[in-house]
C-alpha cells in the first residue's frame, strides 16, 4: 500500500507544519473539529442529565455516560501528543485534568467519594487547563483569531472552574447545572472558531 502523500493535504486541516508530518497519521487530525464536537455531546448529554432528573440516575449507564466521556475526551487530548509534536506539553497538560475529572466524577457517582473530593479534582483541572492554555496558546498579536479564541478558552475554563463551585452549593438546581452545560457548550464553539485560525 502506498504512502499518503501528506504534501496534498491543507496543512489547515492537519494541524500541523510541513516538517512535522508523520507516516502514521492516515487521515488529517482536524483536532479542533474533533474536540469541538466532543464537547457539543458532553454539553448535550449533560443538559439531557439535567432535564430528566433523578430519572437519568436510574441506569448505570446512563449515569456513567459523562464521565467515560469526558474520560476518552481527555485520552484523545493525549493522543495528540503522540501524533502532534507541536505543544506536546501543553496537550498533555489538558488531557491530564479532563481524566481525571472524568475518573473523580465517575468516583462520585459510585458513592465511592463524596462531590466535595470530586470538585477537589475537578474545580482545579479546570483552573489548570485555563492557565495552560494562558501559558502555552496565547502567541501572536492580541487582537489574531488564534489568541483571541485561546484566550476565550482560557476564561472559560476558568469560569467553568466557578460554576461547577457554584452548582455544588446546590447540586438540584436546575438553573445551575443548566449554566454549566451552557458554558461547556460556549467551549465547543471556540474550539470551533479555533479551527478557523489554524
Amino acid at each position: 500500500m502506498p504512502g499518503l502523500d501528506l504534501s496534498q493535504v491543507p496543512l489547515v486541516l492537519l494541524h500541523l507544519s510541513a516538517e512535522h508530518a508523520h507516516w502514521y497519521i492516515v487521515r488529517p487530525a482536524e483536532s479542533h473539529h474533533t474536540f469541538g464536537s466532543g464537547f457539543v455531546l458532553l454539553g448535550s448529554l449533560m443538559v439531557a442529565e439535567r432535564l430528566s432528573g433523578r430519572v437519568w440516575f436510574r441506569s448505570t449507564l446512563r449515569t456513567l455516560i459523562f464521565p467515560v466521556t469526558l474520560v476518552l475526551l481527555g485520552w484523545g487530548m493525549l493522543t495528540v501528543t503522540v501524533v502532534e509534536p507541536d505543544a506536546r506539553i501543553a496537550h498533555f497538560a489538558m488531557g491530564l485534568p479532563m481524566v481525571i475529572g472524568g475518573w473523580s466524577e465517575y468516583r462520585y457517582r459510585r458513592g465511592e467519594i463524596p462531590r466535595a473530593y470530586a470538585d477537589a479534582f475537578i474545580i482545579p483541572a479546570l483552573l489548570f487547563a485555563a492557565v495552560d492554555t494562558a501559558l502555552f496558546h496565547l502567541d501572536g498579536p492580541p487582537t489574531s483569531g488564534g489568541f483571541l479564541t485561546h484566550a476565550a478558552l482560557a476564561l472559560t475554563a476558568a469560569v467553568l472552574a466557578a460554576l461547577r463551585l457554584h452548582e455544588s452549593a446546590n447540586p438540584a438546581s436546575l438553573a445551575r447545572g443548566l449554566l454549566l452545560c451552557a458554558g461547556v457548550f460556549l467551549v465547543s464553539l471556540e474550539l470551533y472558531a479555533d479551527a478557523l485560525f489554524l
